[in-house]
């Protein structure tokens, strides 16, 4: 089967990263016509025509009725067609009998995420792990920001979306005490409310450069001190050596006055 449509590649079925593949395969199908997605998620538009034997039939008939198959625009079948491509071998054994794009897309869904009930327990899962989300040990701040966007990615999908002010306030809450200056001025100012998370954590990130910059500062100035320190102390003691060498011994002191004293 071929892998591409439109000169665009398509993306391939990986049952490992289902999620990602579902929103790429989407997004694929937007990116050609939205009736598409229309067909995968609600199923084959039945397109009507006038029904032109309603002068025969009794009183209440309907004005139009739905086109045979064959006179059906091909969207579905189109769609049908990306995904049977975008599917592994073994995948696609389970889905070669289908008759609409909607039917393949609700059993790759069901095989790779489970039925509606095994989906709701995954998004009371991610909840719980939203509501708990905190800074881990060993964590640099990239890390954390990483974890939570996954996070919040795993619970838009299962349909659960969080106001971005309270993600924000949710991520800022996270993070540890040595960031409470930044957390608590970005609170009190009110400006997460305005953020993106990206935007939030380029805020912290800033901040946290200056903080390193300025220890490095620090430790290169004391570094300085230390050396200057050393410096003067080594001065200090050749200074005094100097003084030592110059100053006459108290024997040969004691030797000059007794040769005095003789010549006497």
């Amino acid at each position: 089967m071929s892998q591409k449509d439109h000169g665009v590649k398509i993306p391939v079925l990986d049952r490992e990263n289902y999620f990602h593949w579902k929103v790429k395969m989407r997004q694929h199908l937007m990116s050609m016509d939205e009736t598409y997605v229309e067909c995968i998620e609600h199923g084959p538009h039945v397109p009507m025509k006038p029904n032109t034997s309603i002068a025969q039939e009794p009183a209440g008939a309907p004005g139009t009725i739905p086109k045979l198959r064959l006179e059906w625009t091909p969207e579905d079948i189109v769609s049908m067609n990306i995904l049977f491509n975008g599917l592994d071998s073994d995948m696609f054994d389970n889905v070669i009998n289908c008759s609409t794009a909607k039917e393949i897309w609700d059993i790759v869904q069901t095989i790779c995420e489970g039925t509606e009930q095994v989906r709701e327990n995954k998004m009371q899962l991610l909840i719980q792990q939203y509501e708990h989300f905190h800074f881990k040990s060993g964590e640099s701040l990239n890390d954390t920001f990483s974890r939570f966007q996954k996070l919040l990615n795993g619970l838009k999908l299962h349909g659960r979306v969080y106001q971005v002010k309270d993600s924000n306030l949710k991520f800022l809450r996270a993070l540890l005490k040595e960031w409470k200056p930044m957390t608590v001025s970005l609170r009190n100012t009110q400006e997460y409310k305005d953020y993106t998370l990206e935007r939030l954590y380029g805020t912290l990130k800033t901040y946290e450069l200056e903080i390193e910059q300025d220890e490095e500062i620090e430790k290169v100035q004391k570094k300085i001190g230390s050396v200057a320190l050393v410096a003067s102390v080594e001065k200090a003691e050749d200074m005094k050596e100097e003084v030592v060498e110059a100053t006459p011994s108290q024997s040969a002191c004691e030797g000059r006055a007794e040769s005095r004293k003789g010549d006497g």
